[in-house]
C-alpha cells in the first residue's frame, strides 16, 4: 500500500520567517508569500533540514521494515534539476545520490510530476533533496515522502489540551488545528479536539460549529485535572484510539500531528503502544530544541535525556535523530507538551494523580513501566515551540510545587532507584541553595512543601490545589521594577551579572603541586573560606554547628533571581543581594538574616527527620492510589471542582 508518510512544508508564519532554515534553505525563498514555494532563475531549493528531510534510521526502526526506502514526489510549473541527497550519520557528510533532469510525467493542469524512488540499498540517518532551477523560475507544490508499507492500523487521534484563562493563545491553536487538519478532508477523519476549559472563560463560538471539537467547561484542577478529564471524555465517547495531550501555551505545527499519525499506523508489534514523544522547542529561540525525552536523574533532578540541540544545523538534525534510548535505559518520561499514547492505556493504567501540576506525567511514566517496558517514538518536526522555563521563575511552582510533588509522586509511585534518602537530600539542596541565596520566603516554601506533603492522601481527595498555590504565592518573593527599588542601580546588565556572578563561569585556578605545603594559619583560613562557600558539610558537622562565624563585609551583590545560579563567591562578603529577573526590569532586594537562614533550616531539620522516620505516611498514598487514579474517583472529584 502506498501512502505519503511526511511533507517538507515552508508554509509561512513566525517561526519559519525568524529561522527558515528549520524548513529549507534557500537564497531566493523568503518564507513569505502564497503557500507554493517559489524559488528563482538559476537558484536552488535544499531540504535537508528539520521539517525537510526524511528520517530514514527512525522510520525503519519503528516500522520494522529494514527495507523502508521512500519515493519522493513533486510537482514544479518549469523543469528543475532534483539532486536526491543522504546525511551520513554523525558525520558532516552529505552524499549525492540520484540526479534526475526529466519529470516523469505531466499532472491534468501541465504541471510537471516528478516521482523519484530512492535507491533500496540506502543506509543512512537522513535523507532528503535539493532542486535546482535553470533559466526559469520554477514554483514547488505537492510535495511529499511516500512509501509502500507493510500495515496500515486503525488510528484515530483525541487531541486533548486544558487552559485555563490563555484564550488568546489556545483560541488561536483551535483555529490552526480547525483549518489545517479538522477541515481537511484527507486528515479530518482521523482527529477530534478536546479544549478543557478550567477557567471557563473561552467564548461559546470558540468551536465555530465544528463538531470535531469539544470544549469541556472544568474548574481550576490544574494541568493533571484538565487532562483527566480529556482522558475521561475519551474513554466513554469510545471513538478514539489514542490520546494527544497538549499543553495550551504552546505553538503548534500541523504536519507534526500528520507524522505522529502516520507513525503510529504504520509501526511495528514492538512499537505499536509506544509513546510519541513530541519535542520542545524555544520561543526564545525558535531553533532551539530543548527536549523530547525527558529522565530522572540519580538527585531526583529532572533533565533532557539528550543534550540541546540547535535544529538548523544539518549535524544537529542528525544527531538528533540518532540519540535513541536503549532497553536498559531507566527513569525515561514523555512530558505532556506533547505526549501521544493508546487510550487502552488509560483503561489498564487509570489516570493521573491529583496534583494540580508538575510531575504528574513523570509519575505516570512511572507507574506504567512497573509492568512494561516503555516504548518512545521521537522524530524531527514533531514538536510544540513553548516558552522556556529558565526565563519564568515562579517561586510558587518552582520550589513549593516541586518539592510537594517530588515527595507525593514518589509516595504514590516509588521509582525503584529511588528512597527517601535521596528525596531529602534533594530538599536540602533546594532550601540550602535558597538560603545562599539570601531567598528566606523560599526556604520556607520547601518546609511548606513538606508539611502539606505529610497531610497524607486523604488531603488530597479534594480539590485543594489552587488554594495551597495561591498560598504559595502569596508568600513568594514579589518582584517590583528596578526603578523602585531603594539601593538599586538604574540599569542592571543581566548579561554582565549572568557571566560574573554564577560561579561556574570562573576559571579554576590549578591545584598546588603535590610537594607544596600550607602554613598552618593559611590552611585554617582556607578551612573556614571552604565551611562557608560550600552548600554543607555532613550531617553532624551541620547539626552541631548551624550558624556560620564567618561576617559579611557588607555590600550589594547583584545576582539572577532564579535558584539555578551559583553566586557563593559574590555573595560570601554581601549583606544584601539584588535579584534581578532575566529581562533585567524586574527584581527584588534581599538582605542576609544569618538568624533567620538557621531558624527556618530547624524547622528544615525537624521535617526531615520525620520524613526519614515515618514510612507510614507514604504507605497510605501507595495504599490509595489505585483509587485516587480511578475514572469513578476523577468523575467526583471534578464534580466537587465545579461546586
Amino acid at each position: 500500500m502506498f501512502i505519503d508518510l511526511s511533507r517538507p512544508i515552508w508554509t509561512p508564519s513566525l517561526s519559519s520567517c525568524s529561522i527558515l532554515p528549520l524548513y529549507v534553505k534557500s537564497p531566493s525563498y523568503s518564507g513569505v508569500g502564497p503557500k507554493e514555494l517559489t524559488i528563482g532563475a538559476h537558484s536552488y531549493a535544499d531540504f535537508m533540514t528539520y521539517f525537510g528531510s526524511f528520517s530514514m534510521k527512525k522510520w525503519r526502526l519503528y516500522t520494522g521494515d529494514s527495507d523502508l526506502a521512500p519515493t519522493l514526489v513533486l510537482e514544479t510549473n518549469a523543469p528543475v534539476h532534483v539532486t536526491l541527497t543522504q546525511m551520513v550519520y554523525r558525520r558532516l557528510e552529505k552524499r549525492p545520490i540520484v540526479d534526475v533532469t526529466d519529470p516523469t510525467s505531466l499532472t491534468s493542469d501541465g504541471w510537471f510530476r516528478y516521482v523519484i524512488p530512492y535507491p533500496a540499498d540506502v543506509d543512512a540517518q537522513l535523507v532528503a533533496f535539493t532542486v535546482t532551477t535553470g533559466d526559469q523560475p520554477a514554483t514547488l507544490r505537492s510535495v511529499y515522502y511516500g512509501a509502500n508499507v507493510k500495515r496500515r492500523r486503525d488510528v484515530r487521534i483525541e487531541i486533548i489540551t486544558t487552559t485555563f484563562r490563555k484564550e488568546r493563545q489556545v483560541t488561536g491553536n483551535i483555529d490552526l488545528i480547525r483549518t489545517s487538519l479538522l477541515e481537511d478532508s484527507l486528515w479530518g477523519q482521523y482527529f477530534h479536539l478536546t479544549v478543557v476549559d478550567n477557567g471557563r472563560s473561552l467564548p461559546d463560538d470558540v468551536t465555530s460549529g465544528n463538531s470535531s471539537i469539544t470544549v469541556i467547561p472544568n474548574g481550576n484542577v490544574g494541568g493533571a485535572g484538565g487532562f483527566a478529564a480529556g482522558m475521561i471524555h475519551a474513554v466513554e465517547e469510545g471513538w478514539a484510539t489514542h490520546v494527544l495531550l497538549m499543553d495550551d501555551d504552546v505553538t503548534v505545527c500541523p504536519e507534526s500531528f500528520k507524522r505522529t499519525l502516520r507513525l503510529l499506523e504504520c509501526a511495528s508489534d514492538e512499537y505499536a503502544s509506544a509513546t510519541v514523544a513530541g519535542a520542545m522547542l524555544s520561543t526564545a529561540n525558535f531553533e532551539l530544541q530543548q527536549e523530547d525525552i525527558g529522565q530522572i536523574q540519580a538527585q531526583r533532578h529532572l533533565q533532557p535525556f539528550k543534550p540541546r540541540l540547535i535544529m538548523d544545523r544539518e549535524y544537529d538534525i542528525t544527531f538528533n535523530e540518532e540519540l535513541i534510548p536503549s532497553s536498559k535505559e531507566q527513569g525515561l518520561y514523555s512530558a505532556w507538551w506533547y505526549s501521544c499514547f493508546p487510550v487502552s492505556r488509560i483503561r489498564e493504567h487509570g489516570l493521573p494523580i491529583p496534583l494540580f501540576y508538575r510531575r504528574d506525567d513523570v509519575e505516570y511514566s512511572t507507574r506504567i513501566q512497573e509492568k512494561e517496558q516503555l516504548k518512545f517514538i521521537t522524530l524531527n518536526g514533531v514538536c510544540v515551540w513553548h516558552d522556556p522555563f529558565d526565563l519564568r521563575w515562579n517561586p510558587a511552582v518552582e520550589i513549593y510545587l516541586a518539592a510537594r510533588n517530588l515527595l507525593i509522586q514518589e509516595a504514590f509511585t516509588p521509582d525503584p532507584n529511588n528512597d527517601m534518602t535521596a528525596n531529602v537530600a534533594r530538599l536540602r539542596e533546594t532550601i540550602v541553595n535558597a538560603g545562599k541565596h539570601f531567598d528566606y520566603p523560599s526556604m520556607e516554601l520547601v518546609c511548606d512543601a513538606i508539611t502539606d506533603y505529610l497531610r497524607g492522601p486523604e488531603y488530597y481527595r479534594h480539590p485543594v490545589g489552587e488554594r495551597l498555590l495561591k498560598q504559595a504565592a502569596a508568600k513568594a518573593e514579589k518582584l517590583r521594577p528596578i526603578s523602585e527599588i531603594e539601593g538599586a542601580p538604574d540599569v542592571v546588565n543581566m548579561w554582565r551579572v549572568e557571566e560574573t556572578a554564577n560561579d561556574e563561569n570562573v576559571p579554576v585556578p590549578p591545584a598546588p603541586r603535590p610537594d607544596a605545603r600550607l602554613s598552618r594559619r593559611a590552611a585554617r583560613i582556607l578551612g573556614r573560606l571552604v565551611r562557608g562557600i560550600l552548600p554543607h558539610g555532613n550531617e553532624d558537622e551541620r547539626k552541631n554547628h548551624p550558624t556560620s562565624t564567618h561576617k559579611p563585609k557588607g555590600g550589594l551583590a547583584i545576582i539572577p533571581v532564579d535558584g539555578l545560579c551559583r553566586p557563593w563567591r559574590v555573595l560570601y562578603d554581601a549583606n544584601r543581594a539584588l535579584a534581578v529577573e532575566p529581562s533585567g526590569q524586574r527584581g527584588v532586594m534581599r538582605v542576609r538574616d544569618d538568624s533567620k537562614r538557621d531558624g527556618i533550616m530547624i524547622r528544615f531539620e525537624a521535617l526531615a527527620e520525620q520524613l526519614m522516620r515515618d514510612d507510614s505516611v507514604a504507605r497510605r498514598y501507595r495504599e490509595q492510589r489505585d483509587d485516587m487514579t480511578s475514572l469513578a474517583f476523577w468523575k467526583q472529584y471534578l464534580d466537587e471542582a465545579k461546586r
